[in-house]
């Protein structure tokens, strides 16, 4: 209820809202009286006396008084309820005393960080400029008879559709350690079509489980429905 407080003291332009204590009975009282001499204004100033006498015994009949004479529906609640009711109160006055001012108000919404995306595919960690990016790409064009190109992902494009349409056999053992780093990137070149694949099966999962859920389903019958 404090921070409630402390929001709309600030939004009525209080001069002190984040020092405000609710359960201090001085500040309490002090701030129901600048309600009520700021921004309610019900009473004539000479009708004010009772609550301007914050440390008077009788201050809390005065401010009774106060409530009924204002029709308050927290009169019989707490004394939170009550200020947080006349709080209320006032800051319903301050707008209709300023309609268009606070109608014209923009209010400026707090700007969010870009969500940090980590992706799990290795060749979006790719650095395509890189030498060895290069060189390794150089490599494996040469076992695979694929023609120099100054775009490296050129050289790659046409070593894929190679691959995808002629068999090759697999590497001697002289051959290993020369084509080892150019196997990784080979090994590369198919994660997309691991991702179709699995997409796809995914589908085909979604449309059997879509078929075994209706209720009218008899596996036993190898029919559907009854």
């Amino acid at each position: 209820m404090s921070n409630i407080f402390k929001l709309k003291l600030s939004a009525l332009g209080h001069p002190n809202p984040e020092s405000f204590n609710c359960e201090d009975e001085k500040e309490y009282r002090s701030v129901v009286l600048w309600l009520e001499d700021q921004k309610i204004r019900h009473y004539k100033i000479e009708d004010r006396a009772g609550l301007r006498n914050i440390d008077s015994e009788s201050w809390k009949e005065a401010y009774d008084s106060y409530q009924k004479d204002l029709v308050s529906p927290a009169s019989k609640g707490t004394p939170n309820e009550q200020l947080n009711w006349l709080l209320s109160y006032a800051v319903r006055l301050e707008y209709a005393d300023n309609v268009m001012k606070y109608k014209n108000a923009k209010v400026e919404e707090p700007k969010q960080a870009a969500p940090s995306v980590v992706s799990s595919n290795p060749l979006d960690n790719l650095d395509f400029s890189s030498p060895a990016f290069k060189a390794g790409v150089q490599r494996v064009c040469t076992l695979a008879a694929v023609g120099p190109h100054p775009d490296p992902k050129f050289q790659l494009a046409a070593l894929a559709r190679i691959l995808k349409t002629s068999p090759h056999p697999e590497p001697t053992k002289s051959e290993v350690n020369i084509i080892q780093q150019p196997s990784d990137v080979l090994k590369l070149l198919f994660v997309q079509d691991l991702r179709d694949l699995q997409t796809k099966i995914n589908e085909a999962l979604v449309a059997v489980q879509t078929v075994t859920a209706d209720p009218r389903t008899d596996t036993k019958l190898g029919k559907v429905g009854r």
